[in-house]
Formats: structure tokens, C-alpha cells, sequence
């Protein structure tokens, strides 16, 4: 049985009536489910098939096993078009229209440029020109193509897929629609850095979610409430560094970024992209979405205090 059953079955619940909320681990980062509408067997069910869809989804995703569907996707590639899993094929459809929008900047077609620049940090210099502008050329949109009619992707040859953000977004949604199914109309979901809350919350105005605390920063930077929204956020701290992967260079001068909207895998996709953009090019970017999200940029070096730069993010509600 996968680690987060395993982890599942051996926790314990509170007593009838109380909040049912279950903390394990997912995408190798700490993830926590909660629902506050229903009887204790119902709710300890819901939230095991829950847990089990946020493992497969991570199964699916999983570049070096070889169970996964995107493995073997990879494996692939150069030989014409492969039927795909449909939550697979979703996830990849969502992370190519991400890749369009930003120009190439961000997308799932980036594995072999960020297994440059983590050999490089091994080497006393950094990558090659050469080495650079081919893993660049390896990341072109245009190198995965899917057809939902036909349940298909191409990949071109050389590339290789990695679905890092997106999968943890998208295992954050489809476990909200598993609880939903089961009957609960308020719980939260959170993955890693990627959090969702749907309904009233705890105290009627939506789910209290921290926001990150850092370097050169005195004071917390405070904490939002969801109702029925997502917020995700990408931080240099995650990695080594977000590479741009229409340059092929790390994104420099902003320390993190949040990003609100309606679905965890496009707050995910979101924050990430406009971490790589910076708020300049990424407000410019961002005005052509619908819904509009709300984004909040850390900008600095580390070594002060960092510059906060929004986008909308008056209507996040605060209070």
C-alpha cells in the first residue's frame, strides 16, 4: 500500500463531532487534509479516498518510476503519439497552456535544462553557452503536443517532461473533489505550499492560511483567508533556483511569490511563472486571465528587507 495510506491507517481521529483533519506526506512535502460537515465514519472514508487519489496522482507524475505514467511518456519520446492517462493528459494540457502564456518561460518541458544546471552545481563553472542553448531548445512549447479527442501526447524526441508544481496543484484539486463528492461542503487541502479551501472554514469567513515568512522580514507577513479559492506559493528556498526556460537563466530579484486564484493547479502554475517573470513582465501577463488572480511579489536579494509589489491584492481577503 502507498506511504500515504500506510500513514493513514495508522493514525487516529478525534471523536465524533470534532474537526476531522489528518496530516501525511505527499510530493516528499508535508500535506494535510481537513473537513468540518460530517460525521466521523463518513468523514474518515472521504478523507482515505482522498489521500489515495493525491497518491495516484503522484504515481502518474513520477519521473523515475517506472509505474508512472509520465515515465513512460518520457520513455517515448520521438515515437509518435501515446494514449495517456486522462488525469495525466489534463494536467499536461493545463501545463502546455501555461507554457504558451508565458512564452516559454515556464512549463512542463523543462527536465532536461534544470538537469544542467543541477550538474553544474557540482562543476567550478557554470554550463556552457552550447550545453545551455540545446536544453533551451529542448524545453520550445511546441515539442509536446496533446489531442483530449484522441486521449494522446506527442513528445518530440530529446525532451522530457516534468509536471514539478503542477502535479501537487492538480493532486490538491482532485482530493477537494473527492471530499466534495463525499458530501463535504467545507475543507481545506494542502500540499506542500499549495493549499485550497472550499466553504466557510473555521470561523465562517474562509481558511486562514499563513503566508511565508522571509529573510529580512521583522515581523510575519500575515495571513489570508480562502473561501473557495486557492493560493500557492514558489520560493527561491524550494530549489536550488527557477530557471527561465526561454533563456535557460535562473530568475533573479525576486525572492517569492504568491499567487490566489480559484483552482490549485493554476495558483501553482501562477506562482511559479510570475516568480520567473518578475511583477514587470508578469502584470502585463496576468491581465489577460480569467479569473483574474491576486499575486504578491517578494522582491529583494536576501540580505533586507524585500520589496512587496501586488497585483489585486487588495480584493484577497485579509480579515
Amino acid at each position: 500500500m502507498l506511504p500515504l495510506l500506510l500513514a493513514l491507517l495508522a493514525g487516529a481521529f478525534p471523536s465524533p463531532g470534532a474537526p476531522l483533519r489528518y496530516s501525511a506526506q505527499a510530493f516528499g512535502r508535508p500535506a494535510e487534509i481537513e473537513v468540518r460537515d460530517l460525521p466521523e465514519e463518513a468523514g474518515r472514508e472521504v478523507i482515505q479516498k482522498a489521500l489515495a487519489e493525491i497518491a495516484d496522482v503522484e504515481r502518474l507524475t513520477g519521473v523515475d518510476r517506472p509505474e508512472g505514467g509520465l515515465a513512460a511518456l518520457n520513455s517515448a519520446a520521438g515515437h509518435g503519439p501515446q494514449p495517456v492517462e486522462p488525469r495525466l493528459l489534463t494536467m499536461l494540457a493545463r501545463a502546455g497552456d501555461f507554457c504558451v502564456w508565458s512564452e516559454g518561460a515556464h512549463g512542463p518541458l523543462g527536465r532536461e535544462l534544470y538537469a544542467v544546471w543541477a550538474a553544474s552545481l557540482q562543476a567550478p563553472e557554470p554550463p556552457s553557452a552550447e550545453r545551455l542553448e540545446k536544453a533551451v531548445s529542448l524545453t520550445a512549447c511546441s515539442r509536446l503536443a496533446v489531442d483530449p479527442q484522441q486521449g494522446t501526447a506527442t513528445l518530440a524526441e530529446g525532451s522530457a517532461l516534468d509536471l514539478s508544481g503542477f502535479a501537487e496543484g492538480y493532486a490538491a484539486d482532485r482530493a477537494v473533489e473527492v471530499l466534495r463528492q463525499g458530501g463535504s461542503g467545507n475543507g481545506f487541502v494542502r500540499i506542500g505550499t499549495v493549499q485550497r479551501g472550499f466553504g466557510p472554514g473555521p470561523g465562517g469567513k474562509g481558511w486562514p492560511v499563513e503566508l511565508p515568512r522571509l529573510p529580512g522580514l521583522e515581523e510575519p507577513t500575515g495571513q489570508v483567508f480562502l473561501l473557495d479559492r486557492s493560493l500557492a506559493v514558489a520560493s527561491q528556498s524550494d530549489r536550488p533556483a527557477y530557471l527561465n526556460q526561454r533563456t535557460g537563466q535562473p530568475a533573479k530579484g525576486t525572492l517569492a511569490t504568491v499567487a490566489v486564484t480559484d483552482k490549485a493547479l493554476d495558483a501553482a502554475g501562477l506562482a511559479a511563472a510570475l516568480l520567473i517573470a518578475g511583477p514587470r513582465e508578469g502584470q502585463l501577463r496576468v491581465g489577460s486571465l480569467r479569473p483574474r488572480p491576486s499575486v504578491l511579489w517578494f522582491l529583494g536579494s536576501g540580505t533586507g528587507a524585500p520589496l512587496q509589489v501586488g497585483y489585486r491584492w487588495s480584493e484577497v481577503n485579509r480579515r
